[in-house]
Order: structure tokens, then C-alpha cells, then sequence
């Protein structure tokens, strides 16, 4: 599990345990690497502060501690310690030095069927361990699979429950990962050991293929396709597909039991003498380098920040600890979906001691700001006009961006689904959610449906039945591209009409990119361009690693990131590689690696993020101008607006960097409750904080 330093905001002790790095962070809080006062490494999880207050929340992670307690077993991390009553709440485990599944596979690649077999037979008896207690896990899946030298572990018990055991779950609620939950737990009808099992094959096919067995896209679509379409086990061995296939069966009672899995698979061989894996009995390779070197480097004093040397210090100042913001980008609108909590502004220095600017002040303006009714939250951004949803109250409303006044507001149309299937009624539901605004009409989903509006006046204009996909069209002369997956349709903007589809031979991204008469969108490696007017494929073009980002179409060029942090240029016209910008040297470690973020194109620059690194390369030839490691572990997105670069990081700072040469002009905090994230476009910030929608003009 790959660490990177503390913050400001990090405690330097949880308990009796001294922290040294971050590991991570989920839905539930942040996990630390710590050192126990006899010098021994573990795992310290820390519940968000927010979730404490919730008590429902509060006793999840009792019953998370509880289970993993009662957990023993090779393939499981043991508890050591742990207060969930404390202020605040935390549990450390037995610390894993390994990569986890689903970083490994990023980072080094699919693995060969002995592998993947030597991981399932691991995994089982990891699952026997918790099944042996009544307990299923509910939540096993790629990131929760590390990868230690001797043998893999199971972690994160946040989610198990009693074998059938529904409480702590609300009506409706769907509690799982999208690919990873079975369909009985999808329609509401309870978890049991066969549920695990079932996770356990998505696991495997995802080990093997690079991808779940179901595909992706929205959370919604992948369940529907979980319930109701068969797996896709075409890059799987025969062999290993069968197996797959039958822990990945619909109905539980058709799934294998544990105990024949670990001789279906075969157990993987142990160390002579020791009865424990080692790491070159079944890891692949590099993911078993990765995990040695990663033993040997576990550290024992705090890392330290990039750039300095040395750790960062505490804050000291006599203001309350800064509260970390959290940004979820829009990717067809690049535009975050806003949340409650508040946003206060001020000076802080740069992220570079030889450039550091001058005391100056504050660098964001508010420009206005308006009350929000319950329920209510900003959707999207276009062209000068905030929309706001209100989900189950079935509201839209239109803003102007430039001063928040309202411009229409409309109860609209919603699904009857009273006729529909369980999934549709449990999962998918009658509420709306905003997909897009393009070609001056504005697009939701309900229930089965995908619905247009007149982005200028809300007036209704047609539905068309989507199977519940609820697709985000782009709209483009008089067509509108809608893509869903595998496949994409064609739409009449006016009418709502299809006008034609095409469908692919694999599974492809829900982004689709129109420029002139090519469509572009991408599958799991391969950008694929499609003619539009003979509906016919042009080219493919395969990078070395997955794609990561949307598409940005510029000057005759493809631009899009990968899983492993290059930057590549496609030809639009032929699809051949113009060029490809990497992370090399000291200023990337691809065991940080954890994706990278949307390029943006300007004046014939192209300016690219991962993690904390922020790079400009040359649009013609892939010269890199300028690169600067950031005062942070990740850079969350880039704006570029005339001669400055904006970039948010996950420390909650805002910074306006010169776009011609990297070098900071500013650097300022926003000091926000836990679950706030913010949008911005342009140098336009919107924020909701206690029920109120703010926009702010950033200084460029």
C-alpha cells in the first residue's frame, strides 16, 4: 500500500501510535501508516469527524471493528487495536506492504491464468476465514485485496454483516461497489456467503482482463447489466472462464461453495517448510518486486513532503485546523456537483521557496449568492446559466451565472415506474438527474427514460426510452450523439427520433467526443475513431496503459491521459501517435501513481496533471516546457484561462500558477467542513454552504 506524507491537517498520533504517511481515503475517512510504541508498523483508520455525528454511521464502523476482531485467518490483515467510541474513532490493523489488486494491475499489467488461479484459491480461504465466523464481507472488490510478499490480504470490514443480517441498511439502499455486488443484493433480497462468491469471480475476471466482467460507466448501468446480462468472460482462459462463470451466476443457489473453489483453483504453493506464499511462487513478476521493495521500504520517521526534505509542520496558527475539501469533477461538463459546507478565503504563501510572491490580497471575489431550498443542488454550468436539480422534488431551475438571478424554474416531467421492474423501482427510481446541456437543450433521466428541455426557457420538448442508461448526448448540427457503453445512438435533437446507431465489438467509454464529421470515444486501451457519415470505424489507435481522461480534440490532435501517467497526441485525421509525454526520473513514482486528470489545450500548450506533478508540453512536438512538483499528493484539476493556470489540490488550496512558466502567483486555502467540494469553470468558483449557493471570481 503506497504512502505519501502527512499535512497540516494530519494528526501526528492517533492512540498510542505515532503516523508517519497517508495510505488512503474513503467514503468513511483516512488511513495512516503508524508505528506502535515498540516500533511496529500498522494500519491506523480514522472515521471522519462528520460521520461520528450520524449514528448510524458511528455504528457501522462498531460493527466493522466487531467483524474484523473476530477475523483470523493468513489471507486476512489482523486487528491490533482500536477505540470506536473515541473522538476520534479509529482501528489499526496488522500494516500490508504491498500494492493493492487494483493498483498492481494498473501500474504492471493483466496476469497469466497460474496467477490469477494462485489469487482465488488465496481469496477463498480468506472468504472461509470470514464465513467461518457468520459474517459475510459484501464488499470485496480490487482495491480491497493487497498484496503483501507473502500472501494477499483481505481488508476493509466497513460494509460486512451477520450472514442475511439487513440492518444498518436503509430501505432502498444498495450497499456494495457497481461490478462487485451480486444481484440478489442489488433486488433487495439479502446477503449471504454466495454474495462473496460471486465478488470473488468479478475479482478474478478483473485480475485477468484489467476490467470487471459487467464493464463500466455509471453505477446504475453497471448494476442493471449485473441483474439482467450475462458476464463478459471472452478474455478470460476457457478454463479459468468456467470457473468465473460460475461463481458469477444470477441466482446464488448455482454458485460453487468456497471449499470447491479452493480445489478448483488449486492452492497456491507455499514456501518449503513455512506453509506461506512466497513471492515467487504465483505473483507475477513485477507486482512481486513491487512488494518486496515496498517491505523493505516501509518507513520508520515520518515522510517527507516532495521538495523540501522534510516533513510539513503542524499548523501552529491560533485559527481551527483546517478542514480538507473534496472535488468531484463533472466530466462532460467539467464541473463539480456542489455540496454543503462552508468556503472562507484567504493568503497563503507559494508551493516554491525561489518564487514565492509577495504578501497580496485576497485573490477570490464573491460575486454573489442566493439561498437554496431543501433538496436542491447545483447540477451543471453552460454557457452563462447555472441549472440546479432537485432530485425527488423533480425541480429544475435556471440561474445566470453573472449575477444568480433566476431566469425559470420548472416541476418537469418524471418516469411512471409504477409497472417497471424491481431494479427499476428500488435502484434506478423516478427521480431526475441532469446528464447534459448541449446544442441549446438540456438533458435528464428518469426511470427508463432520457428527457429534453429548451435550455433557455425549460419548455418540454421530447422522452426517449434508454433502458434506464441515461446517457449524456452531445449534440452536433442536427444529430445528437448519445453513448452508452458498447454502443452509441443517434438522435434528432427536435424530435427526440433515433436516426441511427453503431455498436462496437468491446466495451467502450460513455464519453463520446464529435468533432466535424468523426466521432471519437475510447475503449479500455484503444481510441477508436468513427466516420460519421459512413458510420463506419476509421482507425484504432492502442496506448500502453488505459485510458483515464476524457478526450480534448485541438489543432488537428487527440489529447488524453493514461492509468500510468503519460500524456499521449493521436492524429485526429489518421490516428497515428504525433507524440507522448511521461513521468520519469525523481519526479515520479509509479507506485503514487493514481491516474491522471483531463489535459487542458491553450495557445498551443498543452498543460496535464497526476497526482501533484503539473506539466506544459509543447501542442506540436511534446517538448516539456516547464514541470512542477506541487505542495501536495494530488492536483484534482486544471483550468487554464488566458495567461494563468488554476489548479485545485486535494489539500483544499487554490492556485494561480503563470501558464507560460509554472511559477506560482498565488496560493489560498479554502477552509471548509469535510464533505464540501466545489466547482469551478473558467475562473468562476460556485460553492453551497448552509444552504446557500456562492459564486466567486478568481483573480487571473
Amino acid at each position: 500500500m503506497a504512502s505519501v506524507p502527512l499535512t497540516a491537517g494530519d494528526p501526528e498520533r492517533v492512540g498510542p501510535y505515532r503516523l508517519l504517511a497517508r495510505l488512503g481515503q474513503g467514503g468513511m475517512g483516512r488511513v495512516y501508516l503508524g508505528r506502535s510504541p515498540g516500533g511496529h508498523a500498522v494500519a491506523v483508520k480514522v472515521v471522519r469527524e462528520a460521520l461520528l455525528r450520524d449514528e448510524v454511521s458511528r455504528r457501522r464502523f462498531v460493527r466493522e471493528v466487531e467483524a474484523a476482531q473476530r477475523v483470523t485467518g493468513f489471507f486476512t490483515a489482523g486487528v491490533v487495536d482500536a477505540d470506536p467510541a473515541g473522538s476520534p474513532a479509529w482501528l489499526a490493523t496488522e500494516y500490508v506492504p504491498g500494492l493493492s489488486l487494483q493498483e498492481a494491475v494498473a501500474l504492471h499489467g493483466v496476469w497469466g491464468e497460474p496467477a490469477v488461479r494462485g489469487l482465488g484459491a488465496a481469496l477463498a480461504e480468506a472468504l472461509a476465514a470470514v464465513h467461518a465466523q457468520d459474517l459475510v464481507h459484501r464488499d470485496l472488490k480490487p482495491s480491497n485485496v493487497l498484496l503483501a510478499p507473502d500472501g494477499p490480504r483481505v481488508i476493509d470490514f466497513g460494509i460486512s454483516a451477520a450472514a442475511g443480517d439487513a440492518t444498518l441498511t436503509e430501505t432502498g439502499m444498495v450497499i456494495g461497489t457497481p461490478g462487485y455486488t451480486p444481484p440478489e443484493q442489488l433486488r433487495h433480497e439479502g446477503a449471504g456467503p454466495a454474495g462473496d462468491v460471486f465478488a470473488l469471480g468479478a475479482v478474478l475476471a478483473y485480475a485477468a482482463t484489467g476490467s470487471g466482467p459487467f464493464g463500466g460507466g455509471a453505477a446504475h448501468a453497471v448494476n442493471y447489466r449485473v441483474v439482467h446480462q450475462d458476464p463478459d468472460l471472452r478474455a478470460l482462459p476457457p478454463a479459468l472462464a468456467g470457473v468465473v462463470a460460475r461463481c458469477l451466476a444470477k441466482d446464488p443457489g448455482d454458485r460453487p461453495s468456497v471449499a470447491w473453489l479452493l480445489e478448483a483453483l488449486g492452492r497456491p504453493e507455499p514456501a518449503a517448510g513455512e506453509g506461506a506464499f512466497t513471492t515467487d511462487s504465483w505473483l507475477p513478476g513485477p507486482v512481486a518486486d513491487s512488494a518486496t521493495r515496498m517491505q523493505a521500504e516501509v518507513p520508520t520517521e515520518p515522510v517527507p513532503r516532495a521538495g523540501d526534505g522534510t516533513p510539513e509542520p503542524p499548523d501552529t496558527s491560533t485559527c481551527p485546523p483546517r478542514r480538507r475539501l473534496r472535488t468531484a469533477l463533472a466530466v462532460a461538463t467539467a464541473l463539480a456537483v456542489v455540496v454543503a459546507g462552508a468556503v472562507v478565503w484567504q493568503v497563503a504563501g507559494s508551493e516554491d521557496e525561489d518564487d514565492s510572491p509577495s504578501a497580496a490580497p485576497a485573490n477570490v471575489e464573491e460575486l454573489w449568492s442566493r439561498p437554496l431550498d431543501e433538496g436542491q443542488r447545483m447540477a451543471t454550468e453552460a454557457e452563462g446559466t447555472v441549472y440546479l436539480q432537485n432530485e425527488d422534488g423533480h425541480e429544475i431551475t435556471a440561474l445566470s451565472a453573472a449575477d444568480g438571478s433566476e431566469l425559470w424554474d420548472r416541476r418537469v416531467e418524471v418516469a411512471d415506474i409504477s409497472g417497471e421492474s424491481d431494479y427499476v423501482k428500488n435502484t434506478v427510481g423516478d427521480g431526475i438527474e441532469v446528464t447534459a446541456v448541449s446544442g441549446g437543450l438540456l438533458y435528464y433521466g428518469s426511470g427508463q427514460y432520457l428527457y429534453a428541455l429548451d435550455a433557455d426557457d425549460g419548455a418540454p420538448l421530447w422522452k426517449y426510452m434508454d433502458d434506464s442508461f441515461h446517457a449524456s448526448p452531445v449534440a452536433v448540427g442536427d444529430a445528437a450523439y448519445a453513448h452508452m457503453n458498447a454502443f452509441f445512438y443517434v438522435l434528432d435533437p427536435r424530435t427526440g427520433d433515433e436516426l441511427w446507431n453503431h455498436g462496437f465489438d468491446r466495451l467502450t467509454s460513455d464519453d463520446v467526443t464529435v468533432v466535424g464529421d468523426t466521432l471519437l470515444t475510447h475503449g479500455e486501451k484503444d481510441l477508436i475513431a468513427v466516420d460519421t457519415r459512413t458510420r463506419k470505424e476509421t482507425w484504432t489507435y492502442e496506448a500502453d496503459s488505459e485510458v483515464e481522461t476524457g478526450l480534448v480534440v485541438e489543432g488537428g490532435k487527440v489529447y488524453f491521459g493514461t492509468k500510468d501517467g503519460a500524456l499521449y497526441a493521436v492524429d485526429a485525421a489518421s490516428g497515428e501517435e504525433a507524440w507522448r509525454g511521461t513521468f520519469e526520473g525523481k519526479l515520479w513514482d509509479g507506485r503514487l501513481g493514481g491516474g491522471a486528470g483531463g489535459p487542458e489545450v491553450l495557445d498551443g500548450t498543452v498543460y496535464f496533471e497526476n497526482d501533484g506533478y503539473v506539466s506544459a508540453f509543447d501542442a506540436d512536438s511534446g517538448r516539456v516546457l516547464w514541470r512542477k512538483k506541487q505542495k501536495t499528493d494530488e492536483v484534482s484539476s486544471l483550468t487554464a484561462v488566458d495567461d494563468t493556470l488554476l489548479v485545485h489540490d486535494s489539500e483544499g488550496y487554490l492556485s494561480a500558477l503563470d501558464a507560460r512558466t509554472g511559477k506560482s502567483r498565488w496560493r489560498e486555502p479554502v477552509d471548509v467542513d469535510d464533505d464540501t467540494v466545489f466547482g469551478i469553470t473558467g475562473n468562476t468558483l460556485f460553492a453551497e454552504a448552509d444552504g446557500r449557493l456562492t459564486a466567486y471570481r478568481a483573480a487571473t
